[in-house]
């Protein structure tokens, strides 16, 4: 208690009002190759134009941008996309082989020497397909000129009256470089330190770009962490829910999602087995038997899925087989928009897969009852209903209750919220009353969960049984936190029983 020197009246204000906040559920993260873009930077995205623009469009090379189109037409809406591409030395991200288009300009003097050097914002063959035109000002014709940016021939920009002065606030450097979402130009002759003319008049093309695929490798999609590349480009991220590698089903690079997934403990890996697998197949692969020699995949935070989707490719209307993932992650967030992140994200209803034709393998009810108990989550296909998610596995082994999505979600969910919300209470006294305030912030969050449906019952306990002298003299509070999740009815048996026509039903049943 505060000293107090004179008679008065003095207020002091104590908050009981801290309350667990609200989290993301269903952010997503893709890795993958991408027509364009800035490479090993995670980019935010939430609709497919975003996409587009900053990645472009459909690519032979990669699944990423139809695994992006599923998940938004399946009611996603944010998502977090690496573009990778071959690195030579996978600890050193400026062994980067990919390569910017570029041009340089000739400035317009008797005798020309280079005034411009053009490139392409970022690395890949699509910057071969930007021109540039060079076209006097309209403001002052003699010292002025408009640079015009095409993108397959139609235009994307216009920049006017830029100058060559450097001292100028329309000097080209500033007038373009971090404006433009297309080029990046650079004054040769102000680096130079020799002033020049403004380039020369025309239509000039830009050349030399590469994706950098040639040698990629599983190391590329997988990354390093020193150089947070790849899987670990994500690590400053923390509101991610969901990790996929689209339409990569090599096992080392599943290995490395779920040791991600594990180590980070906040997010699911959603998985796609190969291509053209039977089901036995797709047991096989899930387990590292058969023409498989891995171990078997093995976690509760990574899940897989199978079959793969059929589709009519929107580069040719022709039929195309599409990884799963992207689609599967769709529906988790359309089911946490609808319910909650306890609720399975399979069935009829949150289920339900948009924009597909068929699958690659429609499964029979006796292959479903082959593959769901080996942990494989099968996309069926039902004369009424159309194509759903029929299972919601994660990859643990082991049978218990996070052998289940929707528990392994509620409990990430839980365990995340209640860890960000708890850190008012770092550095308090430990003592009874700050053991009350914890549990003053838990208990109506776990009762919020309990009423809406996602727990049977919790318990929550921080005393003198689990912070004894030993405990507090190391400086630590420990608090238990009891739940009983909400299982979901997977299995449905419904008994018919007949009886006499004089029966008394109160008596039977």
């Amino acid at each position: 208690m505060p000293t107090y020197l004179s008679p008065g009246i003095y207020t002091r204000e104590t908050d009981f009002s801290f309350y667990v906040k609200q989290i993301s559920t269903s952010s997503a993260a893709m890795v993958g190759v991408a027509e364009k873009g800035p490479i090993n930077k995670p980019v935010l995205v939430t609709s497919w134009e975003q996409f587009i623009n900053r990645f472009g469009s459909y690519i032979n090379e990669s699944y990423l941008a139809y695994a992006a189109r599923a998940f938004f037409d399946n009611g996603g809406s944010v998502l977090y996309v690496t573009r990778i591409a071959h690195l030579t030395d996978s600890t050193d991200r400026d062994t980067l082989t990919a390569l910017k288009s570029s041009i340089v300009l000739q400035n317009r003097e008797a005798t020309p020497a280079d005034a411009l050097r053009i490139e392409a914002v970022n690395e890949g063959v699509w910057g071969d397909r930007l021109s540039i035109s060079i076209e006097d000002g309209s403001l002052d014709p003699a010292n002025h000129f408009n640079l015009v940016v095409r993108h397959k021939g139609d235009v994307v920009e216009v920049f006017k009256d830029l100058s060559m002065d450097e001292t100028l606030p329309n000097h080209v450097e500033l007038a373009i470089n971090d404006r433009s979402d297309f080029i990046l130009v650079q004054d040769l002759a102000a680096a130079m330190g020799t002033p020049s003319d403004r380039p020369a008049l025309g239509v000039f093309t830009l050349s030399g770009g590469d994706n950098g695929l040639t040698d990629l490798a599983d190391a590329d999609f997988i990354g390093d962490p020193s150089q947070h590349t790849g899987l670990y480009g994500f690590d400053e991220i923390d509101a991610l829910n969901l990790l996929m590698v689209p339409g990569v089903t090599t096992v080392p690079v599943i290995n490395a999602g779920i040791a991600y997934a594990e180590g980070r403990k906040d997010l699911l890996f959603i998985a796609d087995t190969p291509m053209h697998l039977e089901p036995l197949e797709a047991v096989d692969f899930r387990k590292g038997q058969g023409m498989y020699s891995h171990a078997a995949f093995n976690s509760s935070y990574a899940a897989l899925y199978y079959p793969w989707l059929e589709i009519s490719d929107p580069v040719n209307s022709r039929k195309k087989l599409v990884p799963p993932c992207g689609a599967v992650a769709g529906c988790i967030a359309r089911s946490d928009q609808k319910t909650n992140v306890w609720n399975a994200p399979a069935g009829i209803d949150r289920g339900r897969i948009f924009n597909t034709l068929s699958l690659a393998y429609k499964t029979s009810r006796g292959e479903r009852d082959v593959l769901y108990p080996e942990g494989v989550n099968v996309i069926a296909v039902f004369p009424d209903t159309g194509i759903n998610i029929w299972g919601q596995k994660t990859l643990q082994s082991q049978p218990s209750a996070v052998d289940r999505i929707n528990v392994r979600r509620l409990m990430m969910f839980m365990e995340e919220a209640i860890s960000e919300s708890s850190r008012f209470v770092v550095f308090e006294p430990n003592h009874p009353q700050t053991w009350r305030a914890l549990g003053r912030l838990i208990n109506p969050f776990l009762q919020d969960i309990k009423d809406k449906g996602g727990l049977y019952d919790f318990a929550f306990q921080c005393d003198e049984e689990t912070n004894t002298p030993a405990v507090i003299d190391r400086n630590e509070m420990v608090a238990r936190v009891f739940v009983k999740p909400t299982k979901t009815a997977e299995f449905i048996e419904l008994n018919f029983i007949l009886t006499s026509t004089g029966a008394d039903f109160k008596e039977i049943i």
